[in-house]
């Protein structure tokens, strides 16, 4: 199974991140699901930059890394929280 580290979330509370996996790549997780996928050095600053263009993204603290189906219940408390 594996696991992702969230970097970013998206500051407007639509439940969005960007998280990297174990080989360093980068991944918009939205809808419920990894979007995109973008490797090699730098790569979650390139997506970042991707991203910004279309909203506000804040760092999140080291934190251990989680499954994707732990993601998807992070992003459902930010959805319930944003409503």
């Amino acid at each position: 199974m594996s696991h992702y580290t969230l970097r970013y979330r998206s500051e407007d509370g639509r439940g969005a991140f960007l998280v990297t996996d174990e080989q360093g790549a980068a991944y918009l997780f939205s809808g419920g699901y990894l979007q995109g996928r973008f490797h090699g050095d730098g790569a979650c600053e390139r997506l970042l930059a991707l991203v910004q263009r279309h909203g506000t993204w804040l760092p999140v603290p080291e934190v251990s890394s989680v499954t994707v189906e732990r993601l998807r219940q992070l992003v459902e408390r930010s959805d319930q929280e944003a409503s």
